[in-house]
């Protein structure tokens, strides 16, 4: 009897009006993805010591199936204000040793005549990943609907499943950091060219010396969250003439140098939009209501 009540549940389980209920569902899933929002990223930081302490910068980025919205705050912007014209600037070539800096500036006349930039677009790599996403979410509706009514078999599906999560989880992410790669970048906008926000890196990153990084990545309801951590001596706080000695030890505790000393916390988060988290449900329908129908009744009729 047991045996009995099962064969008839797998029966109900498989039942044409229960399948197209299952197929109506993953479409509405699908449908309803490919029109939502897809990543939202937010980025926090503060500096926590020296003399742009209490400055906090909260970046909060959306993208859908069309655009790309971008919000830039920042409070205490006073205190960054002010340290950005009491500190002076130190070139790279400083760090290195000037005249060798300035020989091989000069070596490289012949070169700069040559032009660096051309007419060719940029690559808007979110519209390619917007792309990727409306076709695999279309050939997934496509694969369960002839799962439902031609009865093809379910790995099709399985595998265009696959390639919408591929999409979403990996292509997207990148794709929206390959756009905006400043977007964790204080110092500038997110949107700020990329050639410009490098330069203005590296001359950040001569003017530090004794940096101390930390960094850690965690899950979170929907994505995920990395915490960062930057600390070093500015040496464009310090006085000309005290620069090499902090450059080869860290300056005294209490001492005017150590003042110098900088520090900025900050947190990165992405995660999906509420539909795109609703995707996961997909393989729970497909167990609850499988397909082969057909072929399971025939396996009874011999049996």
């Amino acid at each position: 009897m047991r045996e009995g009540a099962l064969s008839r549940l797998g029966s109900l389980r498989r039942h044409p009006a229960v399948a197209f209920a299952r197929a109506s569902l993953v479409v509405l899933i699908a449908l309803n993805a490919a029109v939502s929002v897809w990543l939202i990223a937010e980025f926090e930081g503060q500096y926590t010591e020296g003399p742009p302490s209490s400055a906090r910068f909260y970046v909060l980025a959306g993208v859908d199936d069309q655009y790309t919205m971008i919000d830039v705050s920042i409070e205490n912007s006073t205190r960054l204000l002010v340290y950005q014209l009491i500190r002076d600037d130190v070139a790279p070539e400083e760090d290195e040793g000037g005249d060798d800096a300035g020989d091989d500036a000069g070596g490289d006349d012949g070169s700069s005549d040559t032009p660096s930039t051309t007419n060719e677009e940029p690559i808007n790599r979110l519209d390619r990943a917007r792309t990727w996403i409306q076709v695999t979410v279309g050939l997934l509706i496509v694969l369960e609907v002839l799962v439902t009514f031609v009865g093809i078999s379910g790995w099709f599906r399985t595998a265009g499943f696959l390639a919408v999560l591929v999409a979403f989880l990996v292509v997207l992410p990148l794709a929206f950091i390959g756009d905006n790669p400043n977007f964790a970048d204080p110092g500038s906008t997110p949107n700020s060219a990329p050639e410009e926000a490098g330069q203005a890196e590296d001359d950040d990153q001569g003017a530090f010396v004794h940096e101390e990084t930390d960094f850690g990545i965690g899950l979170r309801y929907g994505g995920f969250e990395v915490s960062m951590m930057y600390a070093g001596y500015d040496l464009g706080l310090v006085e000309e003439d005290n620069r090499s000695s902090v450059r080869e030890t860290p300056p005294e505790p209490g001492t005017k140098d150590a003042a110098s000393y900088v520090k900025f916390d900050s947190t990165l988060s992405l995660r999906f939009g509420p539909s795109v988290v609703l995707l996961l449900v997909l393989p729970v329908l497909w167990l609850l209501a499988p397909s082969g129908r057909k072929r399971d009744a025939a396996l009874d009729e011999s049996e």
